[in-house]
């Protein structure tokens, strides 16, 4: 008789655990120690079933969905036309031990009749609401906008395109006619939104230090820039979201400057935090003096950048906000700006900048719809730049990633290679572009929206910031190889759903590197097969039984046909070469 761990057995009847998706389907996850069930179930009822509520229940088995050394994660999806349910969970081992799971635990037996309350069941009432359809799945491209484009004559004491002084006191004087000149080669690219850091009045060349929260930075152009900005992008099927720092300001903002002239007296110096923790006498963003941090508790300090966030997204018609260092500021704050915007504009989107498992942010629906994806990136550095771990560690950190969030957070979560934050890809990769190619593959076909920070799709290298910052290299844009392989991906998703927005199922991990994974909807179902490895793989590879019976796959990427043998087929990729099959 097999030995279970039964303290494994969890469910919690909220958050990743329990969610709707946004077509309206419910989805429940129950965690178990690895391969312990034989199967698992979900038994459903409606709580307005009187007088029993399970006399009429309706059982759903669920099945594993993640899976990482110590555990399984079982799922299941479907439809309930009334929102307000109950449900429990059933579980089988060694084909006669039988378990109940409901909210009074974990017990033995659970084939006879229900012999409980229907109180003790889980609880379920209430939908959430979806998500802004454009940004499900959907490609963005970041923009470090003094280093993207400039378009116009230079202004005095700019540094040259070619400069290769890129500390931020430089300035290189990209501007936003920039980024509009740049629309056709986006819209090329095929993206379908564009992420700018901050473009607000600043002395230094990244603008985290804002000094006016309501001028645009002169250097990046006027107001009416803006306005025409968006415009473009949005005759073009493009959105486009800001960079809001509420975390601190610059010395220039003129409340700091008014509480630093006049100390307690004041009216912003509860704004700020003026005290001994840091040397130089109040509070600021990481040890960084020219930084002052906020203090969003305060009443008129938060109400004053509710109303900057409602002004940009009114009158420039902004699609949404990226805030940084989203896990510092107080959270009531974020609350009140995401009530905000969706009464503004209920498409909008609001996306955290934390680094780290940001479930405190995004799973509980009232603060943040998503956040920069760091989790993944971490360990898609570790298997594609370092290989600092085996194939098996990183399919263990992906499923483990994929049960953080609810499906319809999946869908919209920021996945990222690099960023104006960290090194580029493929300097972490030793110059490796095969393994840059390799990791934008996984990238591209992993659940969320890929987002591109600029120039990584010409294969531009850079170091730690400010290093990762360099100015656009638009004389290499013609006839560019990785340039071709994003477009060949960016195309990929949008032609297919199970891409976009589809559930991920491991499927394959060998220790040669060859990693294959499912992706699916309930139209299409798709099967990624990629050399994590930096050596060649010829490999016989078992395929899914969607798959088995066919005579031949077609390889979406290569646009290739592969013959299908007893359910195989002969696998042969060079390093971080991928297919798509279907």
């Amino acid at each position: 008789m097999k030995q279970l761990s039964l303290g494994s057995v969890y469910h919690m009847p909220w958050l990743e655990y329990r969610h709707a998706t946004p077509e309206g389907d419910v989805v429940l996850r129950l965690r178990t120690g690895r391969g312990e069930f034989e199967r698992v179930s979900a038994r459903v009822a409606s709580p307005y079933t009187f007088p029993d509520p399970f006399s009429g229940a309706q059982d759903y088995p669920m099945a594993v969905a993640y899976r990482d050394d110590l555990f399984d994660f079982y799922e299941v999806r479907f439809h309930w036309n009334d929102p307000r349910m109950k449900y429990l969970f059933l579980l089988y081992a060694d084909g006669e031990r039988a378990f109940k799971l409901d909210a009074a635990g974990l017990r033995a037996g659970c084939d006879g009749p229900d012999d409980i309350s229907e109180s003790f069941a889980f609880a379920y009432a209430y939908p959430a609401d979806p998500m802004p359809e454009w940004a499900r799945g959907g490609v963005g491209y970041q923009i470090f906008p003094d280093r993207f484009r400039r378009e116009g004559e230079p202004e005095k004491g700019l540094e040259p395109w070619n400069s290769n002084r890129v500390q931020s006191e430089f300035r290189f004087g990209g501007n936003l006619g920039g980024i509009r000149a740049a629309v056709p080669y986006l819209k090329e690219l095929g993206v379908s939104m564009i992420y700018t850091t901050p473009i607000f009045q600043s002395d230094s060349a990244h603008r985290y230090n804002t000094f006016d929260y309501e001028q645009i930075d002169p250097l990046l152009g006027t107001l009416d820039d803006l306005k025409a900005l968006c415009d473009e992008l949005h005759q073009n099927g493009l959105r486009i979201v800001l960079d809001g720092v509420f975390n601190h300001c610059g010395l220039g903002f003129a409340p700091f400057m008014d509480a630093l002239e006049k100390g307690e007296m004041s009216e912003y110096r509860d704004w700020f935090f003026f005290d001994d923790v840091e040397a130089c006498g109040y509070r600021t963003f990481s040890h960084e003096p020219y930084m002052p941090k906020l203090n969003l508790r305060n009443v008129a300090c938060a109400d004053y950048f509710l109303k900057v966030g409602q002004y940009w997204l009114e009158t420039c018609g902004v699609d949404g906000w990226r805030l940084d260092v989203s896990p510092e500021v107080w959270p009531d704050f974020w609350r009140k700006f995401h009530t905000m915007m969706k009464r503004v504009n209920p498409d909008s989107l609001m996306v955290a900048e934390c680094w780290d498992d940001s479930r405190e942010w995004l799973n509980s629906g009232d603060m943040f719809d998503s956040a920069m994806h760091y989790v993944l990136s971490r360990n898609i550095w570790k298997r594609f730049c370092t290989h600092s771990i085996p194939l098996s560690a990183f399919d263990t950190a992906v499923n483990d990633a994929a049960m953080l969030y609810p499906q319809r957070t999946q869908d919209v979560l920021w996945t990222f290679l690099s960023s104006h934050d960290t090194e580029r890809v493929l300097t972490r990769a030793g110059g490796d572009v095969r393994m840059l190619h390799a990791a934008s593959f996984f990238q591209f076909t992993f659940m969320g929206a890929p987002i591109i920070y600029y120039g990584d799709e010409l294969a531009m290298e850079g170091g730690a910031d400010p290093d990762n910052r360099r100015p656009m290299r638009w004389d290499n844009v013609d006839k560019n190889p990785t340039r071709a392989h994003y477009r060949k991906l960016v195309a990929l998703r949008a032609a297919h759903e199970a891409l976009r927005i589809g559930t991920f199922r491991t499927w394959h991990t060998d220790e040669s590197g060859l990693y294959a994974y499912e992706r699916f909807t309930d139209e299409e179902r798709l099967l990624c097969v990629l050399n994590t490895s930096t050596e060649t793989i010829t490999a016989q590879l078992a395929l899914p039984a969607t798959l088995c019976a066919c005579a031949a796959v077609h390889d979406l990427y290569a646009d290739r046909t592969l013959p299908v043998w007893s359910g195989l087929i002969e696998v042969k990729l060079e390093p971080g070469e991928g297919m798509v099959l279907a």
